[in-house]
């Protein structure tokens, strides 16, 4: 185990420190800094809506159900996504109506800068430069949108975040220790070459430097092409995309580029988009670029794993909205197959009652030894819009209930290849502890997640605490998938329970920074199995800043 006197305290101080001077300097030229609104989205029964199968999820490591619509507009050939957010009154500066613009226009227009990065860096939408309406601040960034006559995108984004992991280096509650600083530069050009034909390249650079362990999964030094493919308008409503391409479907609970770590995950593959009256409909046959069983980043394609499926989602109502998928996964090298079908329904109601539910069945053949597959995930929450809990701020607070359950396999020794609900390529980060112990498979979870803004609206607070227990007495599951303790079954199914704090500073709308503390402590299960490594609490702790341009 590595020492580390001082890492917890400095780290902590030191943060919390930054955030607070922050704060008191914006205070001072407010006009010169405008936030970025870490808000939910709403319906804008106003505007002429359409939803995607590809939801906005802004910030990207913000784990809140979102609701949203898209601007009326041009027609692009990427697949559009929701782009309104509610802002609340207090954050817009103050409306100067005149006759070229009213107020609703202009609060579209700012809404649409503040929007316009998206999970996928090829659906941006920069249209607000030529709004006349938008009359808020331009960055650095802006000035490198809308080249060789409005064709031309080029920007990306750059991080980096130092990690404290006590007891969960590695894969899960390991009793490994380790402390190093990451980094991450994502470069795009978006290049519509006319109405019909667009291409799009995107490059990715990851660094991990002093640790003294091995790299983890998700935090390697790595330089790839993440995205290059050619996109074609077939019809009005239909288009089709070849080539290297990211994938981010609804709540990213099954399909994700995987934000949080260094490699986000890509695909080789093609893509058809239909756009249609009621229904936007994606349907791909694609390749996961590295081998996913072994973890490693090569820069090619693994075509002995095939992903295919079809992800529809239904335009907005006021107050409802409905996804629809039907996905596949054949592993040729670990000689499984998996169909999953599944549906995902979430909205509010006029009081501010908040429901988000996602279930899905698979089905198919095991790995051999393992028999058939028979598997299925569920996902419930229901939450409150708490409107008046900040007198001093218009910034809603959110209280939510969730329970998810994965199915397991009752066989031992466990592998991915055996009858547990496979999560397939999801985003593993966000909705079972901020720790990254668990995978979606043999798991229950029973969560409280509380947000709210605290000192400042540019400043929201994270708590979610979480009780996690097995499914079937075998094994917990890492959260890439892989057995955390495959040959001994399990003494029990109680896995322990976690805390999760998350502190996000908004500095701008193109800046941002994180601060985040979680603390696991372990249940029976790792107490009294033979074999697991380490029955002692873990802790993580990291202090993130990001931008982009």
């Amino acid at each position: 185990m590595r020492s580390r006197p001082w890492p917890h305290a400095l780290i902590v101080a030191a943060g919390i420190a930054l955030i607070v001077t922050l704060i008191c300097w914006d205070s001072k030229i407010a006009h010169s800094i405008e936030p970025v609104v870490i808000e939910h989205l709403k319906f804008d029964p106003e505007s002429d809506a359409e939803s995607s199968p590809s939801d906005l999820v802004m910030p990207y490591f913000t784990p809140i159900e979102r609701i949203g619509t898209k601007p009326s507009g041009a027609k692009s050939v990427t697949s559009t996504m929701p782009a309104i957010i509610e802002v609340p009154p207090s954050l817009i500066p103050t409306c100067q109506c005149n006759h070229e613009c009213t107020c609703l226009q202009i609060s579209r227009a700012d809404s649409a800068m503040r929007s316009s990065y998206r999970c996928l860096f090829f659906e941006n939408d920069f249209r607000y430069l030529n709004d006349r309406c938008y009359h808020g601040s331009h960055y650095p960034g802006d000035h490198l949108k809308g080249l060789l006559r409005q064709r031309l995108d080029i920007g990306g984004e750059a991080r980096i975040r130092f990690q404290d992991e006590s007891n969960i280096a590695g894969n899960g509650l390991t009793g490994d220790s380790d402390d190093y600083w990451l980094t991450r530069v994502r470069l795009f050009a978006d290049y519509q070459i006319n109405d019909w034909f667009r291409l799009y390249a995107e490059y990715l650079h990851g660094g991990s430097t002093a640790a003294i362990l091995p790299p983890g999964p998700g935090s390697p030094s790595l330089d790839r092409i993440q995205n290059a493919f050619f996109d074609t308008q077939l019809t009005e409503t239909l288009s089709l995309r070849v080539g290297r391409q990211e994938q981010c479907y609804g709540s990213q609970r099954l399909i994700s580029p995987l934000d949080w770590v260094n490699n986000r995950r890509t695909f080789d593959g093609v893509k058809v988009i239909h756009q249609g009256h009621r229904w936007n409909t994606d349907a791909f046959f694609l390749h996961p670029v590295g081998n996913t069983q072994s973890g490693k980043n090569s820069n090619r394609a693994d075509e002995k794993v095939d992903f295919y499926g079809i992800y529809a989602a239904q335009r907005s109502t006021e107050s409802l909205k409905l996804d629809a998928y039907y996905l596949g996964l054949n592993n040729r090298r670990e000689q499984y197959n998996y169909q999953t079908i599944g549906s995902r329904l979430w909205g509010e109601t006029e009081t501010g009652k908040l429901f988000a539910f996602e279930g899905a069945y698979q089905f198919g053949s095991n790995s051999p030894g393992y028999g058939n597959h028979d598997a299925g995930f569920i996902t419930a929450g229901l939450g409150h819009r708490l409107r008046h809990l900040h007198s001093h701020s218009k910034t809603d607070s959110q209280l939510w209930l969730w329970y998810d359950w994965a199915s397991g396999d009752n066989e031992v020794p466990a592998s991915r290849g055996d009858g547990g609900f496979d999560a397939l390529f999801p985003q593993s980060h966000w909705y079972l502890g901020f720790m990254d112990l668990f995978g979606r498979r043999n798991i229950n979870d029973v969560s409280l997640q509380f947000t709210t803004p605290i000192l400042s609206p540019k400043v929201e607070l994270t708590l979610w605490y979480h009780y996690f227990f097995l499914n079937q007495k075998t094994t917990p599951y890492n959260a890439d998938m892989t057995a955390f303790n495959p040959t001994n079954a399990a003494a029990d199914r109680d896995l322990g329970q976690e805390l999760d704090v998350l502190i996000n500073v908004a500095l701008n709308p193109r800046n941002d920074l994180l601060l985040g503390y979680s603390i696991f402590q372990p249940g029976k299960y790792y107490k009294l199995t033979p074999g697991v490594p380490s029955d002692a609490d873990g802790q993580f702790l990291y202090l993130q800043y990001q931008t982009r341009f």
